[in-house]
């Protein structure tokens, strides 16, 4: 056989580049990490890849990553706030901007909401790929999260730029940058796992966005966390599921530097580093242990 070198750089036959058996899948989150490393050189070229081809054939290309949420926010701003009059929530310095208060939310949920639904659906889209070409089953998958980093990045700057044209922007408004990384990590993680079985069952994406969407209902993005207060009646278990669960702490955590110019508690910061590592290493791990096998059988 002729030598071909590998997406790794490494020199090999060409049958090589054939191989999509779990005899050679890395069943460990750890092995498969050390894998994924090997072939950073292709994760770089595919997240290039697809930040090129996102918006190809479109006249305003990557300014529709800003004029979606912008357009998103100026909907739900005229009919929560105009149209149904739901209570602005005022911040600790007497600002009072439901916009401002929206945004700040929709910044972080979109991290999660955009990495796991993007991730989730991308396993099948590289099956056909991996049976002419090897590379771990897990590259494909950073390197489209890595694109929706930088996709999602840039509605952080706008959201900056829309608070610091008010004179709302303070130091504070750095914990962004950790809520956002806590978001993606756990849509990356919740994105693997459900990635396998929306392999074999097509119904997981589509009751998956079922729950994207009912999550922007049942989450602190349009309405504050404190009305929820006293609002169960004779279900008061409810209360801290829909204000305590990760996702709602994780929009307050971002929110409380950008709207509110508070510092998280060390609570907050451990409780979400604790649930954003364990979704990663649970999902990595399931992915790793089922990507080959499913695969073989598509």
């Amino acid at each position: 056989m002729t030598a071909i070198e590998r997406p790794d750089g490494a020199m090999g036959r060409s049958d090589d580049l054939t191989i999509f058996s779990s005899d050679s899948a890395s069943t460990t989150m750890v092995a498969s990490a050390k894998e994924a490393w090997k072939f950073r050189g292709f994760i770089s070229y595919m997240t290039k890849r697809e930040l090129r081809t996102t918006y190809t054939r479109s006249y305003l290309g990557w300014i529709w990553s800003l004029l979606n949420p912008i357009a998103e926010v100026a909907i739900y701003t005229l009919v929560f706030s105009v149209l149904l009059d739901i209570s602005r929530p005022t911040s600790p310095n007497g600002f009072d901007s439901f916009p401002h208060f929206l945004m700040s939310g929709i910044a972080i949920w979109g991290f999660y909401r955009m990495v796991s639904s993007k991730v989730l659906s991308n396993f099948m889209g590289t099956v056909r790929l991996r049976r002419k070409l090897y590379f771990p089953p897990v590259a494909a998958a950073l390197s489209t999260a890595l694109s929706t980093l930088v996709e999602a990045s840039l509605l952080l700057v706008v959201v900056s730029i829309f608070f610091a044209a008010w004179g709302q922007l303070s130091i504070h408004a750095i914990i962004v940058i950790p809520a956002a990384i806590f978001a993606a990590t756990s849509g990356l993680g919740v994105g693997l796992a459900l990635s396998v079985a929306n392999s074999k069952y097509r119904d997981i994406s589509y009751l998956y966005t079922i729950c994207l969407r009912l999550g922007f209902y049942l989450l602190p993005l349009i309405w504050p966390i404190e009305s929820a207060t006293g609002r169960f009646g004779s279900f008061p278990w409810l209360e801290p599921i829909i204000t305590s669960n990760p996702f709602a702490k994780m929009i307050e955590f971002g929110r409380s530097g950008m709207m509110y110019q508070q510092w998280p508690s060390l609570g907050d910061w451990l409780y979400l580093s604790i649930f954003s590592a364990a979704t990663i290493v649970i999902g990595w791990t399931i992915f790793a242990r089922s990507s080959a096998d499913v695969a073989e059988g598509l």
